[in-house]
């Protein structure tokens, strides 16, 4: 596993913050319930996806009002789909994943562009011809400061089958660490697994 949390000036309270308070939480072990309503990302994304992404909030505690979670689900999740469409799911083969960072601070992204091979389907392209998501798993922990959140950690999983020279079913998952500023959503580090076969 890789582990990223490169912010840019003015960046290092909110990395020590989302470290201190966000990161120590649970690892999001009940991400697989199936109790709750998806929640997709059509407000930002061309297409919905198939298969929506379904995101809990799991830890909060009483600092956010219902209105507020629902604006932290619906900013958080965008970001997360971009990622999951962008790295590994769509067409192949392809050399081009750079839309699945798009939602990725400048210096994440670069990290990410190093780490391809890890954080994306690239490993896979050319034995592959489709990539089709099944299930979209994420919860959630928020930090939030004077009842606005600030900072989040995104435990997730991504389950999705391959078609060509490779028919499998895989999943990957792992943490997305997301920041808040000027009221939009984006990733500034990443700790993600390589896909494994499902059995």
């Amino acid at each position: 596993m890789r582990w990223v949390t490169r912010r840019r000036a003015g960046g290092a309270l909110v990395v020590l913050a989302l470290v201190a308070g966000v990161s120590g939480c649970d690892s999001g072990d009940d991400i697989s319930g199936d109790e709750d309503q998806p929640r997709s990302a059509a407000s930002q994304a061309t297409e919905t996806p198939e298969v929506a992404t379904v995101l809990t909030l799991q830890h909060v505690g009483d600092r956010l009002d219902a209105a507020h979670r629902e604006k932290v689900k619906d900013g958080v999740t965008p970001v997360v789909d971009s990622f999951f469409d962008g790295a590994y799911l769509g067409d192949f083969p392809r050399e081009d994943f750079s839309a699945g960072f798009a939602s990725f601070t400048e210096g994440a992204a670069a990290d990410a562009q190093r780490d391809l091979e890890l954080l994306t389907s690239a490993s896979l392209s050319d034995r592959i011809e489709t990539a089709t998501a099944t299930k979209r798993r994420v919860t959630l922990d928020v930090l939030a400061v004077e009842g606005h959140a600030r900072g989040a950690t995104a435990h997730f999983f991504l389950d999705f089958d391959t078609t060509g020279d490779l028919e499998e079913s895989l999943r990957v998952r792992g943490e997305l660490y997301l920041t808040k500023q000027d009221g939009v959503w984006s990733v500034f580090g990443y700790d993600v697994d390589e896909p494994e076969v499902l059995a």
